[in-house]
């Protein structure tokens, strides 16, 4: 049975009053990126929240200036507004330091004119004794309620929540992760379609999309179900060598990337057709796989590749040539603008999330290890006796192997040799192993 809807809550206001900061104290965590350059946040940004067991949805949305604009603010304004449409309550957002300003003004009519439930928040009032005196200020915007409060500081965040959720019909008590979610990361360098081929995949144009490179900033959560599995896609910030990254939103938007992938079940590393597999996306595919996920290599705008350039099995090669020992990730192509490719990829991910999670039977596991035993297949010379091998965990797959005396590491070459004999016989594609070597303790005579 399906869990109804939680309420929407949306927050809005002109770039830089601290919405994003709002959200983020709300969450009780940061989730969207702050500072002190203006429009920081692009996406609608989704997260569940919860007050006095009361659960709703919440989303951050990008600054309105209701003003001419280019094709990238105009999009985030788009975003924006139409965030409004299934808004059970609106925070509109001002900043209690400058005064209302004629921008707040048309926001605050088109508010009215929508007759949406609409609770206006008066942010930045530090001293709170004086928050109800700057709340009077922005009567002009006939908004009632009003709260004047400090989202940095948490002064008055937990009055407004009091009267938020009052307003919210019943619903969900509590908020709880889905069993059975598999979380799935969208990386790789910045502009290669990784918002466009999220929109894909979800069927609706939910994120912002443009040429211009870095579009995405912010770690944007959205869920989904595909023939009854649930699935949690966050986009990602486009992930560059640190030298390359440019001022503080992009380095902490790097940051929140990396960190999401650590949570990931799954990645997948967006590369473009057009330019193959660059050593960007190696860093990339490298940080995938230390951060023990799943990884899926997705070749996007495959639907621009030459026709001689569109053998897939040479370029699945080339890819795991170039890959080394992240090789084992599976391949998909895709074209986020025509959707070829995209609902097959549902069944990839699937796939690598299984194997992920995989335990081997002790019994298959040891049958394993005496076949390589009776074949003489101990390692180089010099190499510790292998006594046996166990799996300790899952997620990534982690394998123990006891050795005899000494503390002797394994070659790098027999290493690779165990892990590759591992992953043909248990079907380990697409998810990293772990190996790691113990030495076999003597019980006390």
């Amino acid at each position: 049975m399906t869990s109804p809807p939680l309420p929407q809550v949306v927050i809005v206001g002109r770039p830089n009053v601290g919405k994003s900061t709002l959200f983020n104290r709300i969450l009780g965590r940061r989730q969207a990126i702050v500072g002190e350059q203006s429009g920081l946040t692009r996406d609608r940004n989704i997260a569940v929240a919860d007050w006095n067991g009361v659960a709703f949805e919440l989303s951050d949305t990008g600054g309105v200036e209701w003003r001419e604009k280019d094709g990238l603010a105009a999009a985030v304004e788009a975003k924006a507004l139409g965030a409004l449409d299934d808004a059970t309550a609106v925070l509109f957002v001002v900043d209690g330091r400058e005064g209302p300003v004629s921008i707040e003004q048309e926001l605050a009519m088109e508010l009215h004119r929508r007759g949406l439930n609409v609770m206006l928040v008066v942010n930045k009032c530090d001293d709170w004794k004086t928050a109800e005196a700057v709340s009077a200020d922005f009567a002009i915007l006939g908004i009632d309620p009003t709260f004047g409060l400090s989202a940095e500081q948490g002064h008055g965040v937990g009055d407004m929540l009091d009267v938020i959720v009052r307003g919210i019909p019943d619903g969900p008590a509590e908020v709880t992760e889905a069993d059975g979610t598999i979380r799935v990361a969208v990386v790789g360098r910045p502009n290669v379609g990784k918002s466009s081929l999220v929109n894909s995949m979800l069927g609706e144009d939910r994120l912002v999309v443009s040429d211009v490179s870095g579009t995405t900033r912010d770690a944007i959560d959205t869920k989904l179900q595909v023939d009854g599995q649930d699935y949690l896609l966050v986009d990602t910030a486009g992930i560059r060598r640190g030298a390359r990254q440019e001022g503080f939103a992009e380095m902490v938007s790097v940051s929140i990337a990396r960190r999401r992938m650590a949570r990931a079940d799954v990645a997948l590393l967006v590369i473009d057709a057009v330019v193959g597999l660059s050593r960007q996306d190696r860093t990339v595919a490298d940080e995938a796989q230390n951060a023990g996920c799943g990884l899926i290599i997705v070749v996007n705008k495959w639907d621009l590749v030459d026709v001689e350039r569109g053998d897939q099995r040479s370029w699945r090669k080339e890819l795991a040539e170039r890959l080394g020992r992240m090789s084992f990730a599976e391949v998909a192509y895709t074209s986020a603008l025509t959707g070829d490719g995209v609902p097959g990829l549902f069944g990839v991910i699937d796939s690598v999330a299984a194997n992920r999670s995989r335990r081997v039977p002790t019994g298959e596991l040891n049958g394993l290890f005496e076949y390589l035993k009776e074949r003489g297949m101990q390692g180089p010379p010099g190499s510790p006796e292998l006594k046996y091998l166990t799996q300790a965990a899952v997620a990534p797959p982690t394998f123990v192997i006891f050795t005899g005396k000494g503390s002797r590491e394994l070659p790098a070459s027999y290493r690779r040799y165990l892990e590759n004999r591992l992953r043909r016989t248990f079907e380990f594609s697409g998810t990293p192993l772990r190996l790691n070597i113990r030495q076999r303790r003597r019980r006390p005579e």
